[in-house]
């Protein structure tokens, strides 16, 4: 899925974990509005102020760049239901890849979701076992 503004245009490429959760939503609706949200607000959405950005070691970053030898993920709450999509930049070769597997150009930058979360995903729901 393309976001078509022009300045901030991206690709969107979902992992398994993102797909699982898009279609555990069961009103088509609600797939749509999360949709609509990882289109258009992972680059300079309105909880871009709230991201946040850190490597494979958990370490924290302040701004979009890491090193160059570092992968940066990225944390986004989304407007959608308390969601929170984990992300990262497409490097130059997968998107290379997108364009021949899509047969079409592609935007200049993109993102794969490796996961959506639950804004519940942060309590654990089971009830400790007494040894």
């Amino acid at each position: 899925m393309s976001h078509t503004g022009v300045k901030d245009a991206y690709e969107v490429v979902l992992g398994p974990a993102a797909i699982r959760t898009v279609l555990s939503l069961p009103d088509p609706g609600e797939r749509k509005e999360l949709a609509d949200a990882l289109r258009t607000e992972l680059i300079n959405g309105p909880n871009a102020h709230n991201e946040l950005r850190f490597d494979d070691a958990v370490r924290t970053y302040p701004d979009r760049g890491a090193g160059p030898d570092n992968v940066v993920y990225t944390a986004t709450p989304l407007s959608f239901a308390g969601y929170t999509a984990v992300h990262r930049r497409l490097n130059k070769e997968e998107l290379k890849r997108l364009r021949r597997e899509q047969g079409r150009s592609t935007a200049r930058q993109g993102l794969y979701v490796i996961d959506i979360l639950r804004a519940e995903s942060a309590f654990t729901r089971t009830v400790p076992r007494l040894v």
